[in-house]
């Protein structure tokens, strides 16, 4: 190349603006969520580095990393649980009124927020519901006892044996999934026992600690599963969820997927923009086609296939959890314990005392 040429080359490079760093994001997708998210954002052209960080141990990670306030992300995708102790510990920014203006369902925006403020950018919308075969009768009513009625009938019930799936049947007795001494009354009790009752009856016995997921799918796919206590992170790996339909269950836990960016950002107006991209109505849509997850903007649920929709109706009775800093601890001790009821290695009475010795010492944390 000539020098002249060469010179102007030089200097047209020189003249174009460095492209701007990828967005740090991590997050909890699993891995076929992981290869939409990518394949998304790069239809989007945006460029996202991003992180997996287990979900079983998210919420410690993540406040370990925004404690030590070094390798911050620009934006965090998190469980609606976790928020409560990240806002307390002034971990993170208020969203950008723009995002928190758009047509967010009701459900969505009350998990965004703490005490009335806007923390987060809500993702997903999620809970427990029944799902069933479309071309057999729902339960009489969400009652738990007619579920049961109904899944007798059929010799059959999906449930898992997970203090969130407890829950419906705890509430059912008057009690609440907080620290005190209801979690050691009579009610909190019959729950416990009516729950572990269902195994090894309506229920088969439990599949070995963690194949849980794929073992539900297994027997919904070979026809084994009348009624099936899920939500909609199970509904999307179905190969015929045309036949799926789903129904409320009385007091149902209701959560979901948040959106946030951490006072430590180092670009928070990236991550912020990552999050704005995410819960676009046509980034909504495009996972809820694949995974029939359910959308938090308004136009997103209005264009959603029937199942989501119908997904959503089921949630609309169900409860959020309570809103504390303590409540995604308290299943540390409850796991363990419901696990030994059904196990037949405790009675309910020993594992309600064991829960509330666990959940006292939480009330009196710093």
């Amino acid at each position: 190349m000539h020098r002249p040429a060469l010179v102007a080359a030089l200097a047209a490079c020189a003249s174009q603006p460095a492209a701007p760093p990828p967005i740090r994001f991590l997050h909890t997708f699993d891995s076929k969520e992981t290869e939409l998210f990518n394949a998304t954002m790069a239809e989007r052209r945006l460029a996202v580095e991003s992180s997996l960080v287990p979900f079983a141990r998210g919420q410690q990670v993540i406040a370990e990393i925004l404690n030590d306030g070094k390798h911050c992300p620009d934006a965090i995708r998190i469980d609606a649980t976790w928020l409560p102790e990240l806002v307390a510990a002034h971990l993170l920014a208020p969203p950008p009124p723009a995002l928190v203006a758009l047509d967010w369902t009701p459900e969505a925006a009350a998990l965004a927020q703490v005490d009335g403020r806007w923390w987060s950018v809500p993702e997903t919308v999620d809970g427990l519901f029944v799902a069933r075969d479309a071309a057999q009768a729902a339960p009489a009513s969400p009652s738990i006892d007619d579920l049961v009625a109904a899944a007798k009938a059929r010799s059959s019930l999906a449930v898992r044996v997970d203090g969130y799936w407890l829950v419906p049947w705890l509430r059912a007795e008057g009690v609440e999934l907080q620290p005190g001494d209801a979690i050691a009354s009579q009610g909190a009790v019959h729950a416990l026992s009516k729950f572990a009752a269902l195994f090894g009856g309506v229920v088969p016995a439990p599949p070995a600690a963690g194949s849980e997921a794929p073992e539900e799918l297994r027997r919904w796919n070979d026809g084994e599963v009348a009624y099936w206590v899920t939500g909609p992170w199970q509904l999307g790996a179905l190969r015929d969820r045309e036949r799926v339909a789903v129904s409320a269950l009385a007091h149902a836990p209701r959560g979901g997927q948040l959106l946030v960016v951490p006072t430590c950002a180092p670009r928070p107006e990236a991550g912020w923009r990552l999050a704005g991209e995410l819960t676009s109505v046509t980034v909504e849509l495009v996972f809820a086609d694949a995974f029939s997850t359910v959308p938090t903007r308004r136009a997103a649920f209005d264009s959603a296939a029937p199942l989501v929709r119908a997904e959503y109706d089921a949630l609309g009775s169900a409860e959020p959890l309570p809103r504390s800093p303590v409540t995604p601890l308290l299943f540390d001790d409850l796991n363990p314990a419901l696990a030994a009821v059904v196990a037949g290695d405790a009675t309910a009475e020993e594992a309600a005392a064991g829960i509330a010795r666990g959940w006292h010492r939480l009330r009196t944390r710093p």
